[in-house]
């Protein structure tokens, strides 16, 4: 072998031990302190913007007995008094709702109330500017903060009632966003009260 390609391979291993020693470990979560990128946390941005969207969407409510069901569209800031006339309960008990028969309705439409502890839809976050897309990286945010909201909900308007069958017959009062298909009215709540 020739001296120059031993003096070469030699060069290499060196530089290659040399920045082996010099690399500086970076523990999992301080990324952001080296990068200035950090890591989206849903969780926290929805519980800091909670109180301002659950503001929001009870002054933009309207009485859901006014309103013409074709008009509902995603995240329709609605207000509903009326008297549950089912509790429904689906995938082992994951996927609650209450049907409620507005008062001063007289429609055909069906009133629901999501319940939890999973939620269909985004219409929570849908209802409110608080934030909106351009405020978030890409969809994956945006879509993460509205599984945020609606864990905050959970957490803070539907899991303290502990609703079972009980319900049933009890009049409620409903503040929420709401979506319609057909006839079928979806509502989500951001506040609660049974008499």
């Amino acid at each position: 072998m020739k001296k120059s390609k031993i003096v070469l391979i030699v060069c290499i291993v060196v530089l290659v031990a040399f920045l082996a020693l010099s690399a500086k470990v970076i523990d999992k979560g301080t990324e952001g302190e080296y990068t200035g990128v950090v890591a989206f946390d849903a969780g926290a941005s929805s519980s800091d913007d909670w109180g301002s969207v659950v503001s929001e969407i009870t002054e933009k409510a309207q009485d859901i007995a006014g309103l013409d069901i074709a008009a509902i569209g995603p995240g329709t800031a609605v207000a509903l008094k009326g008297t549950v006339s089912e509790y429904v309960s689906k995938a082992n008990g994951k996927k609650n709702s209450i049907t409620v028969a507005p008062e001063g309705y007289e429609g055909d439409a069906v009133f629901s109330v999501q319940l939890g502890s999973i939620y269909s839809g985004t219409d929570v976050r849908d209802a409110q500017t608080v934030k909106g897309f351009a405020d978030f990286t890409n969809q994956t945010e945006w879509s993460q903060y509205a599984k945020a909201l609606n864990s905050q909900l959970d957490e803070l308007v539907v899991a303290p009632l502990a609703i079972d069958e009980s319900i049933q017959g009890k009049t409620v009062s409903v503040i929420g966003a709401a979506s319609a298909s057909g006839n079928e009215v979806m509502i989500t709540p951001v506040s609660i009260t049974i008499e």
